[in-house]
Protein backbone atom coordinates (compact mmCIF):
# COMPACT_ATOMS: atom_id res chain seq x y z
CA UNK A 1 0.00 0.00 0.00
CA UNK A 2 1.80 3.08 -1.01
CA UNK A 3 0.16 6.68 0.32
CA UNK A 4 0.00 9.30 -1.74
CA UNK A 5 -1.38 12.47 0.27
CA UNK A 6 -1.60 13.63 3.89
CA UNK A 7 -5.37 13.80 5.37
CA UNK A 8 -7.05 16.36 5.40
CA UNK A 9 -7.33 18.80 8.27
CA UNK A 10 -10.78 18.77 9.60
CA UNK A 11 -12.27 21.37 11.84
CA UNK A 12 -14.69 20.72 14.83
CA UNK A 13 -17.01 23.39 16.58
CA UNK A 14 -18.25 22.51 19.85
CA UNK A 15 -21.07 24.77 21.40
CA UNK A 16 -21.53 24.67 24.95
CA UNK A 17 -24.34 25.04 26.25
CA UNK A 18 -25.33 25.26 30.21
CA UNK A 19 -26.09 21.78 32.20
CA UNK A 20 -27.57 23.40 35.53
CA UNK A 21 -31.03 22.26 36.91
CA UNK A 22 -32.13 26.10 36.49
CA UNK A 23 -33.10 25.85 40.53
CA UNK A 24 -34.92 22.47 40.05
CA UNK A 25 -33.20 20.95 43.05
CA UNK A 26 -33.89 23.73 45.16
CA UNK A 27 -37.80 23.48 44.20
CA UNK A 28 -37.97 20.41 45.24
CA UNK A 29 -36.19 20.62 48.67
CA UNK A 30 -38.39 23.66 49.41
CA UNK A 31 -41.19 21.63 48.59
CA UNK A 32 -40.82 18.91 51.30
CA UNK A 33 -39.46 21.63 53.45
CA UNK A 34 -42.49 23.70 53.31
CA UNK A 35 -44.93 20.51 53.43
CA UNK A 36 -43.60 19.20 56.45
CA UNK A 37 -43.14 22.80 58.48
CA UNK A 38 -44.81 25.49 56.24
CA UNK A 39 -48.10 26.72 54.95
CA UNK A 40 -50.56 25.92 51.56
CA UNK A 41 -49.29 29.08 50.17
CA UNK A 42 -45.55 28.24 50.75
CA UNK A 43 -46.25 25.01 49.03
CA UNK A 44 -48.53 26.45 46.14
CA UNK A 45 -45.19 28.61 45.44
CA UNK A 46 -42.72 25.61 45.64
CA UNK A 47 -44.69 23.52 43.49
CA UNK A 48 -45.23 26.14 40.78
CA UNK A 49 -41.47 26.91 40.74
CA UNK A 50 -40.65 22.65 40.00
CA UNK A 51 -42.99 23.37 36.96
CA UNK A 52 -41.00 26.78 36.12
CA UNK A 53 -37.29 25.29 37.12
CA UNK A 54 -38.60 22.24 34.72
CA UNK A 55 -39.86 24.22 31.75
CA UNK A 56 -36.69 26.13 31.81
CA UNK A 57 -34.79 23.16 31.71
CA UNK A 58 -36.53 22.04 28.93
CA UNK A 59 -35.74 25.60 26.75
CA UNK A 60 -31.85 25.25 28.06
CA UNK A 61 -31.84 21.86 25.95
CA UNK A 62 -33.47 22.84 22.59
CA UNK A 63 -30.84 25.71 23.01
CA UNK A 64 -33.21 29.17 24.09
CA UNK A 65 -31.01 30.22 26.77
CA UNK A 66 -32.82 33.63 26.67
CA UNK A 67 -35.94 31.65 27.87
CA UNK A 68 -34.15 29.04 30.22
CA UNK A 69 -32.65 32.04 31.92
CA UNK A 70 -35.62 34.42 32.22
CA UNK A 71 -37.69 30.94 34.18
CA UNK A 72 -34.85 30.22 35.81
CA UNK A 73 -35.01 33.66 37.91
CA UNK A 74 -38.56 33.26 37.91
CA UNK A 75 -38.51 29.19 39.93
CA UNK A 76 -35.90 31.21 41.83
CA UNK A 77 -38.41 33.89 43.08
CA UNK A 78 -41.38 31.75 43.80
CA UNK A 79 -38.58 29.67 45.94
CA UNK A 80 -37.71 32.86 47.77
CA UNK A 81 -41.04 34.25 48.01
CA UNK A 82 -41.65 30.77 50.18
CA UNK A 83 -39.02 31.06 51.85
CA UNK A 84 -40.28 34.79 52.60
CA UNK A 85 -43.82 33.67 53.69
CA UNK A 86 -42.74 30.23 56.39
CA UNK A 87 -40.51 32.52 58.05
CA UNK A 88 -42.76 35.10 58.71
CA UNK A 89 -45.61 32.63 59.56
CA UNK A 90 -43.00 31.02 62.11
CA UNK A 91 -42.46 34.68 63.25
CA UNK A 92 -46.17 35.08 63.89
CA UNK A 93 -46.72 31.54 65.37
CA UNK A 94 -43.59 32.26 67.53
CA UNK A 95 -44.85 35.53 68.78
CA UNK A 96 -48.52 34.78 69.52
CA UNK A 97 -46.23 31.87 71.55
CA UNK A 98 -44.84 34.21 73.53
CA UNK A 99 -47.56 36.93 74.07
CA UNK A 100 -50.18 34.25 75.37
CA UNK A 101 -47.42 32.39 77.72
CA UNK A 102 -46.23 36.26 79.23
CA UNK A 103 -50.09 37.11 79.84
CA UNK A 104 -50.99 34.24 81.29
CA UNK A 105 -50.70 33.79 85.11
CA UNK A 106 -50.99 30.92 87.37
CA UNK A 107 -51.16 30.96 91.09
CA UNK A 108 -51.63 28.47 93.83
CA UNK A 109 -54.57 29.24 96.22
CA UNK A 110 -53.97 27.61 99.60
CA UNK A 111 -57.41 28.22 100.49
CA UNK A 112 -59.13 25.62 97.97
CA UNK A 113 -55.62 23.52 97.68
CA UNK A 114 -55.45 24.06 93.49
CA UNK A 115 -54.04 26.20 91.22
CA UNK A 116 -55.74 28.85 89.49
CA UNK A 117 -55.09 30.73 86.04
CA UNK A 118 -55.83 34.04 84.34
Amino acid sequence: VVVVGQPTASRTTTVFRSSGDHYLTLSIVMTFICCFCGGLLPIVLTIAAIFVANSAKEDDLRGDEESARRKGRIALILNISAIGLTVVAYAIIIGVAVKVATTTTCYYNTYYYQYTCS
